[in-house]
């Protein structure tokens, strides 16, 4: 009897080990099932990398947290004794915007537009009394695909301008600018005067960057010069080492009859950014300013920004948070930069600006506005309809127009829209973003089709008999 007792134990035991032994078995696979997709999970998508990082923090100005991650990363490649030159450069590149960013000019944009780039200029209504910009191809009537563009002052008897420098040993035709057809090299600035009916030969700007400088800035270029009405301060675009990104603006000053100007500023946010930022002129007459910069933009296009100038420079205080500092300096919204008091001041600066779109301020002696300014070749800038000498070519210039003007109308309605959505409230954001889409889905590509009809037009004119 007990012996069965016994075995009956024994065979309990037995028992509870073997269910024992299964729960675990079964526990575990269970652990492994529930790991094996996270892990599976984790190896589809790996971590972002810290350079990718960076650049996003410094796209939106939070310049603090790519320092941050940068110095972090370099520190960690160092120890492995990996290279870090890209990565300091970008680390040096968040530091200058870090400090820029607290030096964030405040200004008061009244209108934005966004065009082709290469109808940039034609969109920048100047006064005579505030000169002229054109491209270096129309003024010269030569070939030239390197986009510089000249600046002439209200006599029209000096002009600053960009040109191709030519490489060591080569000529240039007597007679003809550097920078025509043929020529090749990096855009530097330089200036010439008109003597009784003839341009002086060119002669480069000196003091806009030290030899020693260019070393570390391969493909150093300069474009897009003004000068103010002062005749001494010159503004321009240039791809210095003190840049922000791409092309960034500058500003300085002639130092004395010797033609030398001081050592130039960059003149910080918001004109500057990441991006490519193009030109800025001031009409002191009408005291009105444009910048352009391709920030945001797709490919090939660029935003004009109408603002009025200060006299001195002015800048935030202490009343912003590091968030709104920040919008304001990649202009996040137009709206922000107004002030309640500045109502008045608004309206009478956009008055100024339609009658100088309309040429009809009172103060200047402009010629009549053309209908649009259409360059044909490096010869022919056509201006009226009746100009074509192609019937069908006019034809498809009557489209263009039309069509140039829809794509005016949804880029600023585009622009404002965007503007008006960071102050809207939730319930008007819904309805407001789905008009966004609905006009980027037809801006986007109407812009695509006005330069492939402006290509078409040139084509059918150059080939007409």
């Amino acid at each position: 009897m007990r012996t069965d007792h016994m075995m009956e134990q024994k065979t309990f035991n037995h028992g509870q080990r073997s269910t024992a032994r299964l729960l675990f078995i079964v526990c575990y696979l269970l652990f492994i099932i529930s790991v094996l997709p996270a892990a599976a999970q984790k190896k589809r998508t790996p971590a972002v990398p810290v350079k990718e990082q960076a650049q996003a923090a410094i796209a939106v100005y939070d310049f603090e947290r790519a320092e941050s991650l940068l110095t972090a990363e370099i520190t960690a490649l160092k120890k492995r004794r990996k290279p870090t030159g890209d990565l300091e450069a970008m680390l040096e590149r968040a530091r200058q915007g870090a400090l820029k960013l607290h030096a964030t000019e405040r200004i008061t944009i009244i209108d934005s537009l966004v065009c082709p780039k290469s109808l940039m200029l034609r969109n920048i209504h100047l006064s005579q009394e505030s000169g002229r910009i054109d491209s270096y191809a129309s003024t010269y009537h030569t070939r030239d695909k390197s986009g510089a563009t000249i600046y002439e002052n209200e006599f029209a008897n000096k002009r600053y301008l960009a040109m191709v420098t030519v490489p060591e040993g080569d000529t240039v035709p007597e007679g003809s600018p550097e920078g025509s057809e043929g020529t090749e090299g990096p855009l530097r600035l330089a200036v010439t005067d008109k003597l009784g009916d003839n341009w002086s030969a060119p002669v480069p700007l000196t003091g806009l960057i030290d030899e020693e400088d260019l070393e570390d800035a391969p493909g150093y270029a300069e474009n897009y010069p003004f000068l103010l009405a002062d005749g001494i301060t010159l503004y321009y675009a240039a791809t210095s080492p003190e840049s922000l990104g791409g092309y960034d603006i500058f500003v300085t000053r002639s130092d004395g009859e010797d033609g030398s100007f001081l050592k130039p500023e960059n003149i910080g946010y918001p004109y500057n950014s990441p991006a490519n930022d193009y030109l800025l002129a001031i009409d002191d007459f009408n005291q009105l300013g444009w910048f352009v910069s391709d920030r945001n933009q797709p490919a090939d296009s660029v935003c004009i920004y109408i603002f009025i100038p200060n006299e001195t420079r002015q800048m935030y205080g202490d009343e912003l948070t590091s968030a709104q500092l920040r919008a304001r300096a990649r202009i996040a919204s137009i709206r922000d930069t107004w002030d309640i008091a500045d109502k008045e001041t608004i309206a009478t600066a956009r008055k100024r600006l339609a009658a100088l779109q309309q040429g009809l301020n009172g103060g200047s002696t402009m010629t009549a506005v053309p209908d649009f300014i259409f360059p044909i070749d490096d010869q022919r800038t056509y201006t009226r309809i009746t100009d074509f000498k192609s019937p069908v070519a006019r034809e498809k210039m009557k489209q263009w127009v039309q069509l140039d003007k829809n794509v005016t109308t949804d880029a600023t309605m585009l622009q404002r829209l965007r503007d008006n959505y960071t102050n809207a409230k939730s319930s008007e954001r819904q309805q407001m973003a789905t008009t966004i889409l609905q006009l980027e889905k037809t801006h986007y590509p109407q812009l695509q089709e006005l330069q492939q009809l402006a290509k078409e037009i040139r084509n059918i004119e150059i080939n007409h008999k």
